[in-house]
């Protein structure tokens, strides 16, 4: 079971892969912003996560551990991803089997953000717990565009940050400005360390881990 976030543009000829999520033998795997060849993070179900990348040798890295996913039934956040849109034609095309039948594809319009980068804030919520993210201290910040994505009793949530006015990991010439809008939506949230991978002239991938 495979979920598959796209551009609804053609950047260099195709729709290109903003990030994938698939739920299958053991666990959760997913990956979002630039889309390197192997890099991912895996969520088993015994609630270990590990982390595949180039700043990982291409190996597995354990990176901690959740609530087992096959107990899981709350909220979690996954990671906070920046991405240049003017580095889009190097993400990878949309596959055929992406589009098999049983998965799901989300088209984003990349007009919709006017800024030069692009947040997509990732998270993992039951769906038997959708009231979770409605208190009115974890809304988005304005003109945020959230997807939700089914992988059977898991939802995906993807927000897009597009605006110069929302977003939470913003380049500069030298590096990254991190902001924080609320306890959800926040890449420099007070007593927490982040895990940051940086590549090719400005993909940015953070992933909260709890300090301590």
């Amino acid at each position: 079971m495979r979920a598959t976030l796209i551009t609804a543009e053609r950047f260099a000829g195709e729709q290109r892969k903003l990030g994938w999520f698939a739920l299958q033998g053991l666990g959760l795997y997913f990956e979002a912003g630039g889309l390197l060849w192997g890099s991912h993070t895996s969520y088993h179900v015994d609630g270990n996560v590990f982390r595949t990348s180039p700043a990982t040798g291409g190996r597995a890295r354990f990176q901690g551990r959740q609530l087992p996913l096959s107990e899981f039934a709350s909220w979690h956040q996954l990671g906070v991803v920046m991405l240049q849109k003017e580095m889009l034609d190097r993400n990878p095309t949309v596959k055929s089997r992406d589009r098999r039948a049983g998965n799901v594809i989300v088209e984003v319009p990349m007009d919709l953000f006017p800024a030069t980068a692009l947040n997509i804030v990732l998270e993992l919520v039951h769906s038997s717990q959708p009231h979770l993210l409605s208190h009115p201290d974890l809304q988005p910040p304005p003109e945020a565009v959230e997807h939700r994505m089914s992988l059977g009793p898991l939802n995906i949530v993807a927000t897009l940050l597009g605006h110069d006015t929302n977003l939470l990991v913003r380049p500069i010439l030298d590096g990254v400005i991190v902001s924080h809008f609320n306890n959800r939506f926040t890449a420099n949230a007070s007593g927490v360390r982040y895990a940051v991978e940086a590549y090719g002239g400005g993909n940015h991938e953070q992933e909260p881990q709890r300090a301590g």
